[in-house]
């Protein structure tokens, strides 16, 4: 398998059509980057589980990916529902406490929110599942909740619950959460998302929880789901290490018709501050059930690149859908033609290089640089010894032509600059290796072709010490 198969990183949620160790092989030759473990299922026995084999397979591949695990947030949830509730129009369904016996007959839906009944009135619309099913309140009889089903669709466990207007707990940790991070730092998880942020203190609270020495430091990633998080989107940026653009809450709380120029902001946005952006949600939604998407969804997948999405993420199609490597290939196959006329136009870079080449820091100024220079077609390949990361992310965001490769001898660095559009990183015992010795283990990694191959390498005066990249230079390879 070509290292380089396409700028663009796929995010592939895990679920029962892709537990199977043989599954997660062929999504990863099928090109996945990274993998979610989504705490709002399964016990952490199962996700231990399914690290291990991620870990073993990604190995034996020798293909770097990102484990990510996803918090629960303080989201209000559906219960357990025995198996898959088929609903129609006009339906009669009633709400009720999971915590309590089954009130009788008809179609109940269990919840796990405190306070419900009290918090919504006849008229207050329901929204379950992203949106997708829609339940108009009629009644309220002590914690019973009556309800008209305003269109058909089928209802499953733990789903999302949103309410417009009602006063949602907030965005700082809850206790499940605590315990998830405690989780991913045992098992060394990559990224860690932590679910409706709201404010920078909440990412500070999440931070605190993080190994403060060692080499092990997982990527915060901000999920930006809620209206608050829009409004403190800047400050937000500043206190996390990535964002995702999670289109199924933020399209509840905010009118829809807005999400497609948020999504663009946010991007832009994360960009410029040089933070990866996920872009999520019903990308190509209707593959859970059939073999092909539909034309709008091809088209939502190619503006997301060419909004300067990093990544762009999967749940249902490949935790439940009936063919998860079908939909990681087609994925692959929009994100090549995409880019194609990404080269051609220059794109949304263009936008970023012409801000940064007003700021006067040094990363900037040497980012800027490098992607000057890897416009000569004469140049084939960058390539950025680095400590944290932060260069390579730096060139990425301004979409350079050739391919960005990142030398670094932290290995969960490594794994989080899988999720970097246009980087491929490479693991190494040591960086600090002279010129001679970087051309030959690109070439025994099978990343420079035989044949003369122009590099553009960036520096820093002390070797293999973050923050110090201060030149670059270029060098021939035979």
């Amino acid at each position: 398998m070509s290292a380089f198969i396409s700028k663009t990183k796929i995010v592939a949620t895990l679920g029962p059509a892709s537990f199977l160790p043989a599954v997660q092989r062929r999504l990863m030759a099928a090109g996945v980057d990274g993998f979610r473990l989504n705490l709002s299922h399964g016990d952490f026995e199962e996700h231990a589980a399914v690290i291990a084999s991620l870990r073993k397979i990604s190995g034996e591949m020798g293909r770097p990916v990102a484990i990510i695990v996803d918090l629960p947030g303080p989201k209000m949830r559906l219960g357990m529902v025995p198996k898959p509730i088929t609903v129609r129009r006009g339906a009669k369904v009633r709400f009720w406490p999971a915590s309590q016996a089954r009130p009788g007959k008809g179609i109940f839906l269990p919840h796990e929110i405190s306070g419900l009944a009290q918090g919504v009135r006849p008229g207050s619309i329901i929204f379950v599942g992203d949106g997708m099913m829609q339940f108009k309140v009629k009644s309220i009889e002590g914690e019973i909740i009556e309800t008209e089903a305003l269109v058909a669709g089928v209802v499953r466990s733990n789903k999302g619950v949103n309410i417009p207007g009602y006063n949602t707990p907030s965005g700082v940790l809850t206790e499940e959460d605590k315990r998830g991070i405690a989780f991913a730092i045992q098992h060394k998880a990559d990224v860690i998302c932590i679910s409706f942020v709201g404010s920078p203190e909440d990412m500070l609270a999440a931070r605190a929880l993080l190994p403060q020495t060692g080499n092990y430091r997982p990527c915060l990633l901000a999920k930006i789901e809620r209206r608050q998080a829009v409004a403190n989107l800047d400050s937000i940026l500043a206190q996390a290490d990535a964002v995702m653009v999670a289109r199924g809450d933020l399209g509840i709380e905010l009118p829809i018709e807005e999400i497609p120029g948020l999504q663009k902001d946010i991007i832009h946005r994360a960009n410029m501050a040089a933070k990866p952006v996920i872009v999520a949600t019903q990308m190509l939604l209707s593959m859970v059930d059939n073999a092909r998407p539909t034309r709008a969804e091809v088209t939502d997948v190619a503006n997301a690149i060419l909004d300067g999405a990093d990544a762009i993420m999967f749940s249902e199609e490949t935790a439940i859908g009936h063919d998860p490597v079908a939909v990681v290939r087609i994925a692959k196959k929009i994100a090549r033609q995409t880019e194609r006329r990404l080269v051609k136009s220059g794109g949304v870079a263009l936008e970023v290089r012409a801000a940064i080449r007003s700021e006067d820091s040094i990363d900037d100024l040497i980012s800027s640089a490098t992607c000057d220079v890897l416009e000569n077609r004469t140049v084939d390949l960058a390539v950025t010894p680095t400590a944290t990361g932060a260069t390579a992310r730096r060139i990425a965001r301004l979409r350079p032509r050739p391919w960005i490769v990142a030398v670094t001898d932290n290995q969960t660095v490594r794994n989080i600059l899988a999720l970097s559009s246009g980087v491929f990183p490479l693991y190494v015992s040591s960086v600090s290796l002279s010129d001679r010795e970087l051309a030959e283990l690109l070439k025994g990694a099978g990343l420079v072709r035989s044949g003369t191959q122009r590099l553009v390498i960036t520096a820093g005066s002390l070797t293999g010490v973050a923050g110090t990249t201060n030149s670059l230079k270029i060098i021939d390879v035979s």
